[in-house]
């Protein structure tokens, strides 16, 4: 069995005759290995394919996991895939996931809230795995741990279905936390920034035993933060530990916990709209906020993992993993739930709101490659089981409703308490489980094909809890042995140059009757997507071009000869296409673009007016347009030596409010682009201090407008001009 070094020293090798890359690596070990490759000259025309290869040394550019358990280059994905890594969410000062997804790119965020926020791509919301554990409805209305925690961001978009099962069809997050170290390492960060927004973070890691076999890391993060709007603020404290143990040369245990607090005071829900005859929106001051000051929410968020890896000969691999969340959540609030009348007047809704999310994973898999017809492919065969337990109680004051509250006057609206216990309680559980399996086969030199399934059993439920009047569990959604199939191609034309197919698809249960007995059955999201990508200069960047369609199938549809009962007869498209760079071209060069063209249309419904209608005529609308880019250029000569300069970009073409047959037109936020620039100054290696602004132009926009029945909340306006000045270390 070779050992660690030698099998770096021959992979180096590979790659450096390849022309694949020019890493740090592949250039410290190429003469070693020169000879062989000049004794052996085939190798340098056969593509091979590696469990763990690094790409290039490039700051924006990285390896994934996200498209399927084993880390693999982006090219050998076929489907749309982009990574935010580490040091990008250093340059442009990125805190939170949230921050983090708004530079996907055909990724949009749409706030709930001043924790929460909405995920969307390709028409649908995203969902989330953990390290590739899936995570069933995580991401979505949720805060997340803060990135400081983080590796990097990985994002998949589209029905990603063979390792997760049931979700939305969007696409997958997938979050890659920090592991321990076989070096000492020390970095840490201060950041100062508009709204008196503070953030400090430090990371500490490093060998625990002199030869490495147990590492350890170790980061605490802590936020102190105001807004742009009025009373609002929070205070965050996360801290993370990990462990990672070679019990033998073969063998490696790694465990983590983590643990955040947030504290929020008068969180945000954005402003109400007018009201009949008006339906607009308001022109006020971006600052407004309209919730009361004695307004609440606290949120803790604690996660444990414990992952098994060990490694057999042949370069085979048995995998486990587990992963357990815990979240709290308490609210007391009082907020806007009626639109802005010509009288200037709003009504409010009091309440508190207790709730607890648990979820649990395992996932457990095997991977190696075999050799067949002289080729050498791979195999990977698994198990997973994700639950997910809500359970929430809740209570009103009497009167719970404030009518008639003067539009800015927050202050009328009286505080209250609840009287002893909350009057009622429920909880909902949902459970997903899978067999899952994906072929890598190598026919031919230059060609790849994926063939993959999943086996899926699904079941939700629900029941009253205390301090209400339990009751027994009632099933509101099951599904078993439901198929999910996957396949692609990936055909290389050259070195460089790829071209790719592939077929994915992902259910959802659904639990209105049929006139036959029973429920509907799941309606499917099934995505072709073609495309093609390429690795040019040495490896160093990366560019991709994709066409994506995605039929969702089996929709509910009322049932024309059964009034009450439905069939699975709806169908809508979303479709368009992607194009996206990202690497360093040339030296000190860096930068990341990407646009996404998407039309969604409803091909088949039993209301004939949403019949040629966007998909989402009745939610809240993507926009056909999203361009992004960031790049940044580093001085490494001269009198500007040290000195990084940047600057970013998005652009989106408008969005509607939603809306329903008979309501008043929908409303709309037109077009916007928005300019971001960075500045940062290293004094040497290990201290440097950054700079950056946010909507250079202070660009007056809303992120997401509301629906049209109630008009009340949901209309956020975007962040004035901002800056955050950061000073980080290393050692």
């Amino acid at each position: 069995m070779k050992t660690r070094q030698q099998k770096l020293r021959s992979w180096a090798a590979i790659l450096a005759s390849a022309g694949i890359v020019s890493s740090a690596l592949a250039q410290t070990q190429a003469e070693d290995t020169r000879t062989q490759t000049e004794e052996t000259p085939t190798q340098a025309q056969t593509p091979v394919v590696l469990d763990t290869v690094e790409v290039s040394d490039d700051r924006y550019l990285s390896e994934v996991s996200v498209g399927g358990k084993e880390p693999v280059k982006l090219r050998e994905v076929p489907q749309s895939v982009t990574v935010i890594t580490k040091e990008r969410i250093e340059d442009q000062g990125l805190v939170t996931v949230n921050d983090a997804l708004k530079q996907v790119t055909g990724v949009t965020v749409l706030s709930n809230n001043t924790n929460e926020s909405q995920f969307r791509s390709r028409g649908y919301g995203l969902n989330m795995t953990f390290d590739g554990s899936p995570s069933f409805s995580s991401l979505s209305a949720f805060p997340q741990l803060d990135l400081a925690i983080y590796e990097r961001v990985e994002v998949l978009r589209g029905p990603a279905g063979l390792f997760q099962g049931t979700g939305d069809f969007g696409g997958v997050v997938n979050l890659v936390r920090k592991r321990g170290q076989k070096e000492f390492t020390a970095s840490g960060s201060l950041s100062a920034g508009s709204w008196n927004n503070y953030n400090t973070v430090a990371d500490v890691g490093g060998p625990l035993k002199a030869d490495g076999s147990v590492r350890a890391r170790a980061v605490i993060s802590a936020t102190d933060r105001e807004y742009f709007y009025d009373t609002t603020a929070s205070k965050n404290y996360l801290g993370y530990a990990t462990l990672d143990w070679d019990i033998t040369p073969a063998t490696t245990l790694s465990l983590a916990f983590s643990s955040q607090d947030t504290k929020t005071k008068a969180p945000s829900v954005g402003l109400p709209a007018w009201g009949a005859p008006i339906y607009g929106l308001l022109d006020v001051s971006r600052s407004t906020n309209l919730i009361p000051r004695w307004s609440y929410s606290n949120w803790t968020t604690q996660d444990t993992n414990a992952e098994f890896t060990h490694r057999f000969v042949n370069d085979w691999s048995a995998n486990v993993k587990f992963f357990h969340r815990e979240q709290n959540s308490h609210a007391h609030t009082g907020r806007q739930n009626s639109s802005l009348n010509t009288a200037g007047t709003l009504n409010y809704t009091r309440y508190d709101s207790d709730g607890t999310y648990e979820r649990d994973a395992i996932d457990f898999y095997v991977a190696g490659p075999f050799r067949l017809f002289g080729q050498e492919h791979k195999i990977l065969l698994g198990y997973n089981s994700d639950r997910y337990l809500n359970h929430n109680e809740s209570g009103y004051p009497v009167p719970n409703s404030i009518a008639n509250v003067p539009f800015g006057r927050p202050d009328l609206v009286p505080d209250f308490s609840v009287a002893n216990s909350f009057p009622s309680g429920n909880e909902t559980e949902y459970r997903q489980s899978g067999f899952y399996g994906r072929l890598q086969l190598r026919l031919l030199d230059p060609l790849t094909v994926i063939v993959g399934g999943r086996v899926s059993d699904y079941r939700s439920r629900t029941r009253r809890v205390p301090p209400g009047t339990p009751t027994s569990w009632t099933t509101s959604a099951k599904v078993n042995d439901e198929v999910t199939p996957y396949g692609g191609l990936v055909f290389d034309l050259n070195r460089q140059i790829s071209l790719y197919a592939s077929y994915s698809d992902l259910f959802v249960p659904q639990t209105l009757e049929k006139f036959d007995g029973g429920a509907l059955e799941p309606n499917v999201g099934k995505q072709y997507e073609i495309g093609s990508k390429g690795e040019f200069f040495g490896g160093k960047l990366i560019a991709s071009l994709a066409y994506f369609d995605i039929r969702n199938e089996k929709l509910a549809f009322e049932d024309p000869d059964h009034p009450g009962y439905y069939l699975n007869a709806g169908k809508v498209e979303s479709k368009g296409w992607e194009v996206e760079v990202s690497g360093s071209p040339v030296p000190g060069w860096n930068l990341s673009a990407g646009y996404t063209h998407l039309k969604t249309k409803t091909l088949k419904d039993s209301d004939t007016r949403n019949v040629g209608k966007d998909i989402n005529y009745l939610n809240n609308s993507d926009p056909e347009h999203l361009f992004k880019f960031w790049a940044t250029y580093k001085f490494e000569k001269g009198t500007l030596n040290g000195l990084t300069v940047g600057l970013g970009a998005t652009h989106q073409s408008e969005i509607h409010s939603t809306n329903a047959w008979g309501d008043p037109p929908r409303r709309t936020q037109d077009s916007y682009t928005l300019a971001n620039a960075f500045l940062s100054y290293a004094f040497d290696k290990r201290l440097s201090l950054s700079l950056n602004i946010n909507n250079l132009f202070d660009k007056v926009y809303y992120t997401r407008i509301g629906n049209n029945r109630s008009a009340a909340t949901g209309n956020f306006y975007g962040e004035p001009r901002n800056y955050l000045l950061t000073l980080r270390a290393s050692y």
